[in-house]
């Protein structure tokens, strides 16, 4: 008998069709643990959970994110929370971005592959991205046990680097 995910649904990204859930993170800059995370259907857009993401405990109030967290009220969102922000700056249409701003991108990607390195790490050690549960909770709880996993291995590599120089 087959079950139908009643939570799961349809996004597209860059021409690509994709089915399920997102899994949004937010990472240690320093250390890069995983501090916070959210599992939302795949057509959720990653701006809409900036709120649940952001970290007051963290060392740092510096917050690095793509273009699609620009605009005003994440600005405002972000003061109001003491953070500062380090969004990427994104061009519009007969306003391109100045050889400054795309400079400053360039630094700020540097910074934000961090998060990339987290989840290239997953899909080659850890098994892949792909899950087969059905519905959000389960999704919530996977993700939560595949996330956790990835702090461990994270801590298993940092602490024996930290033995091998001392």
């Amino acid at each position: 008998m087959q079950q139908k995910d009643l939570d799961a649904r349809w996004t597209k990204k860059n021409g690509i069709s994709y089915y399920g859930y997102k899994n949004s993170i937010c990472i240690d800059v320093d250390h890069g643990f995983i501090r916070r995370y959210a599992v939302t259907p795949a057509n959720i857009h990653d701006s809409q959970l900036l709120p649940r993401l952001l970290d007051p405990e963290n060392e740092h109030d510096f917050v690095w994110a793509d273009s699609a967290y620009s605009g005003e009220c994440f600005e405002d969102l972000l003061s109001l929370g003491g953070f500062e922000s380090l969004i990427h700056e994104k061009g519009a249409r007969n306003h391109p971005l100045s050889d400054k701003a795309k400079e400053l991108n360039r630094v700020k990607s540097s910074i934000r592959a961090c998060v990339e390195h987290v989840f290239g790490c997953m899909t080659m050690s850890m098994g892949g991205k792909l899950t087969r549960k059905i519905g959000l909770e389960r999704n919530d709880a996977w993700w939560g046990l595949k996330n956790l996993t990835f702090n461990f291995l994270r801590y298993l590599q940092r602490s024996s680097h930290i033995a091998t120089v001392a």
